[in-house]
């Protein structure tokens, strides 16, 4: 449907409710603030119908733009939504990630989440992950509670700044940023990004870290937005197509 089409069903709609006597042209001009014979001219086709009246009218009647749609343009567009919507499930790890939590790789077959983005299968080395609270990635977190990881052997080896990855350091594995430095690396943090001399460090070889890297962070979400509009589930750490 246009917004020329709109336009027309939403006139056809008023001189519809003007012919069964519900409303005279006089009082609809004194309801939305303009002359009679600016009304019976838009009515009429002789004045264009502005976007301020559109919006005046919609009001008065009291109606959304989906309202003026036919309803099967309505199902035909859910439809074509859903379709670009579908997307492969992806199961869990059995195990938490984040503070107090080793790395557990084993799979919970029987709890898995949807994909973030269309697929009709799920790309080798996607996993989902629930999330523990991390108060010193509060930042990154913003309130997320699950994390699609990317254990792809590419991705771990890929150290970028921005990047999040999921670092097995003892007996835990957290989510940290990577910095290489002088025969160690550095492991900040969103509570002490700004104050490198904070940064906890650890003395290991390029293998060795590859080693600690379980998995990169792609994307983080809440399981409770499910059912949401893929886009409204969570939010990308980096772009979805460079997989």
């Amino acid at each position: 449907m246009t917004y020329q089409d709109a336009q027309a069903r939403l006139l056809a709609y008023v001189q519809d409710r003007i012919h069964n006597g519900e409303v005279t042209e006089r009082r609809l001009a004194r309801q939305i603030g303009i002359s009679q014979p600016h009304v019976h001219n838009v009515l009429k086709g002789v004045r264009s119908l502005s976007p301020e009246i559109f919006d005046s009218l919609l009001a008065q009647f009291q109606l959304s733009l989906l309202d003026l749609a036919p309803i099967e343009d309505l199902q035909d567009s859910l439809r074509r939504r859903h379709a670009l919507e579908q997307a492969a499930d992806v199961a869990f790890l059995a195990g938490l990630v984040g503070p107090g939590n080793g790395w557990i790789t084993v799979i919970d077959r029987k709890h898995h989440f949807p994909l973030p983005f269309p697929s009709t299968t799920s790309p080798p080395g996607l996993v989902m992950a629930h999330l523990t609270n991390d108060p010193a990635m509060a930042a990154t977190l913003a309130g997320a509670d699950i994390a699609l990881l990317d254990t792809s052997e590419p991705q771990r080896a890929d150290l970028v700044p921005d990047g999040v990855y999921v670092v097995s350091r003892g007996h835990e594995a957290v989510l940290r940023y990577i910095r290489p430095g002088w025969r160690k690396y550095y492991l900040p943090t969103d509570a002490n990004l700004d104050q490198p001399v904070a940064w906890y460090n650890i003395r290991v070889s390029k293998q060795e870290l590859f080693e600690m890297i379980k998995a990169r962070v792609r994307w983080l979400g809440r399981e409770r937005n499910r059912s949401l509009p893929m886009r409204q589930r969570g939010r990308f750490l980096y772009d979805a197509i460079s997989m």
